[in-house]
């Protein structure tokens, strides 16, 4: 039974309650890591749910696929497997549904918190009372992208409050036994007239007496408690208000209160129902978390940090204070994911995330928008100097080893930075602006950061004027072939040559291949312009053996972007059968980075090109991670000294690399063509340690097809005339 305040306690009954509060908590505290995994998550989610009477609901708003937990269902009566929202706005009270659907949709256009009590009608007719509250979230557009959150049947706490408002004598009956906490005080003195057994309970797990408590004492939340009593003293009735309190262990302990003033002994006194609602509180904490947080790394996720701008960039706006916007990219991530695997990589990143945070005060934010792509928002810093220190601090501090597995890596990141309000925009152009500025970084060689400036943006916008003209040149035929000779080291005779794509623009006149090749690979663009050079190359060869004329092979360069999509033997193969020309006249030159890209697929392919009769170069050869260990794996018949090693042979270290490569590439029978040659002591030293061709501008620069056929003319002119 309830009880009038105050009067003395039964210490024996505390006693125990006390002791099963202390077990409680002691069991809590024993508690060990749960969710595991998503079996055991969505079990132990279900079992709460059970047993805290709610249900939990998630609304897809961009696929419109709906998707409510099996406790969900039952309150509202409905079949498991529910997936659309209008089988929901079904279950609703006729009365209600019209005023429920607009409500639903006022929250949605609004993005706010969603809380809405209204009837439902089961099946079988009874009407039943629930209270649904929920949470938006915006996708990378900035659109509305998950709706979510819990739904309780509150049937019985209606029903009972409007039966005690009903009858006064009703009311003292069920006080006494309800189910929930009840309190009853005087607004004059604030002062606790009457607690029933449920809030006696509650008072002992909260570690309070309830002989000298005032209701202030209860309620610890100072700012809601005022909201409430003035609430009440203005209207007689309260809404819902929700607080958190602290129990005896320490722990929060949420709580619902709902009040009203009504006639207690002859006096106005305050009505309050305390209802238990921490569960329901966590669920949708994990609700909150799951959708603004990064599953992985747990940092923020692309939209919070989107909503973080926003916010950011508001506050900016009042008090003149700016923030930067650090993207940063790390430079050997993909490597670690590709010798180390992606379990290993997920570990990275993690720790990545960690550093980061040490790195950085409570008041920034960082977050994981994708793959290896991490940003932070640091606010409180000057335009370049502090920004700048924090930027150095992070290259700095991500240089450093991971130790992984207990395998020392090294990641090593780029960061482009734009700051607000000196770099005008929204959050998704501030975004656009860091990352011109991230790639600018990175092209600059990686391990730095850039800041974004109009001269930087002026920069690339013309890469991206450049890379329009680059589509439409491959659909007007703008590219054309030039060929540069490769000579018989000995002779100096011409003896093959090597195909290059060039690009005469029709504004622009001819643009550098150092610009636009980058372009065509980072945009799979080159994939179109390698298939364009190998139709005019082969054609070429076809055109030569027509007229008789031998030319030596051909090479054509495949980019690693070609061989990773598969196509390279269909395309090869396919332009020789095209133009009926055999395979001994056409050689293929791949990139050591091009077998690092995907080894069992790059290998294969490159076999196969192999058995098919077609010649294999290994272009600039010393310059890949691991030059050596490639030699073993794949189909070769000719090593290219990168030019780097033959412009340096004046250099000892240079020599002896040249002389090393030479000797192995001999002993696995490989032809050695030295690419590069400049000078005639590069040409002389190259002959002299064995290499069989030169190439380079010394003997021949790239040249039209027309030159390179009157050069290979001249040649078999000569060799004729020495038969003869």
């Amino acid at each position: 039974m309830g009880r009038r305040l105050p009067r003395r306690k039964n210490q024996r009954k505390i006693a125990k309650r006390r002791e099963r509060t202390s077990a409680i908590a002691a069991a809590q505290t024993q508690e060990g890591p749960v969710f595991e995994d998503v079996a055991f998550a969505k079990a132990g989610l279900e079992l709460a749910e059970r047993q805290a009477g709610y249900g939990a609901w998630f609304w897809n708003l961009q696929t419109g696929s709906l998707y409510m937990t099996p406790n969900a269902c039952a309150v509202l009566g409905i079949e498991e497997g529910v997936s659309a929202f209008d089988d929901i706005l079904a279950a609703i009270h006729e009365e209600d549904r019209e005023e429920v659907s607009a409500r639903v949709q006022a929250h949605l256009d609004a993005r706010e918190a969603y809380d809405l009590a209204c009837r439902i009608r089961r099946p079988d007719g009874e009407v039943r009372w629930i209270r649904s509250r929920g949470h938006v979230s915006a996708g990378a557009d900035g659109a509305p992208a998950m709706f979510a959150g819990s739904i309780e049947d509150t049937t019985y706490q209606v029903e009972t409050l409007n039966e005690l408002q009903r009858s006064e004598l009703r009311f003292r009956s069920l006080i006494d036994s309800a189910p929930f906490p009840v309190v009853i005080t005087r607004p004059s003195d604030r002062s606790l007239r009457y607690v029933n057994e449920s809030m006696a309970e509650l008072l002992e797990v909260l570690g309070k007496s309830a002989d000298t408590l005032s209701v202030p004492d209860l309620m610890s939340d100072t700012a809601t408690y005022e909201k409430l009593r003035a609430q009440l003293l203005a209207k007689g009735v309260t809404e819902n208000f929700e607080m958190s309190v602290e129990r005896a262990d320490g722990t929060p302990l949420w709580l619902l209160i709902k009040g009203l003033i009504i006639d207690y002994e002859g006096e106005p006194c305050a009505y309050l129902i305390l209802l238990d609602v921490t569960e329901r509180r966590e669920l949708e904490e994990k609700l909150r978390v799951q959708a603004t947080s990064d599953s992985l790394t747990g940092v923020a996720n692309r939209a919070e940090l989107l909503d973080q701008l926003e916010f950011a960039i508001s506050v900016s706006n009042r008090t003149d204070e700016g923030f930067a916007l650090l993207l940063l990219d790390l430079d050997n991530f993909k490597m670690v994911n590709d010798t180390r695997g992606h379990s290993v990589g997920d570990k990275l990143l993690v720790e990545t995330s960690k550093r980061l945070h040490e790195l950085v005060r409570n008041t920034d934010t960082v977050a994981r928008i994708g793959g290896d792509e991490f940003a932070i928002i640091a606010r409180h810093l000057d335009q370049t100097h502090g920004v700048s220190v924090l930027a150095q601090k992070i290259i700095d501090a991500l240089a450093e080893p991971f130790y992984i597995d207990g395998i020392a890596m090294t990641a090593g990141c780029s960061i482009g930075i734009a700051h607000y309000p000196w770099d005008k925009g929204d959050p998704e152009l501030l975004m656009q602006n860091a990352d011109l500025a991230l790639y600018r970084a990175k092209d600059e060689g990686r391990g730095c950061f850039q800041l974004f400036d109009e001269e930087l943006s002026r920069a690339v916008h013309e890469r991206m004027h450049l890379e329009h003209d680059l589509r439409i040149a491959l659909d007007t035929d703008q590219f054309f072939v030039m060929y540069q000779p490769r000579f018989d080291a000995e002779t100096r005779e011409p003896v093959a040559g090597e195909a290059l794509a060039r690009w005469n623009h029709p504004d622009k006149g001819l643009i550098s291949p150092g610009l636009f090749i980058p372009i065509a690979e980072e945009t799979g663009l080159v994939i179109d312009l390698g298939r364009v050079v190998l139709d005019r190359v082969v054609s070429d060869i076809a055109r030569w053996r027509e007229e008789g004329l031998n030319v030596g092979p051909m090479s054509v360069n495949i980019s690693p972007i070609h061989l990773a999509a598969g196509c390279v033997l269909e395309d090869v193969f396919g332009t020789l059968k095209k133009h009926n020309v055999p395979a001994q006249c056409l050689q293929v030159e791949v990139t050591e980075s091009a077998m690092i890209t995907d080894e069992e697929s790059a290998s294969s392919q490159i076999k196969a090109l192999a058995d098919g009769g077609i010649e294999i170069l290994i272009d600039d050869f010393g310059t890949g991670y691991s030059s050596l260990s490639y030699l073993h794996r794949f189909t070769a018949h000719e090593l290219k000294i990168d030019r780097s090693f033959v412009s340096n042979v004046h250099e000892a270290t240079s020599a002896i690399l040249a002389r090393q490569i030479v000797s192995i590439g001999k002993s696995l029978n490989l032809k050695i063509v030295a690419e590069g040659v400049e000078t005639d002591a590069q040409a002389d030293f190259m002959t002299a340690i064995g290499c069989d061709e030169l190439q380079g501008f010394l003997l021949s620069r790239p040249i039209k097809a027309p030159d390179f056929e009157t050069l290979m003319r001249d040649r078999q002119a000569r060799i004729l005339a020495k038969k003869a």
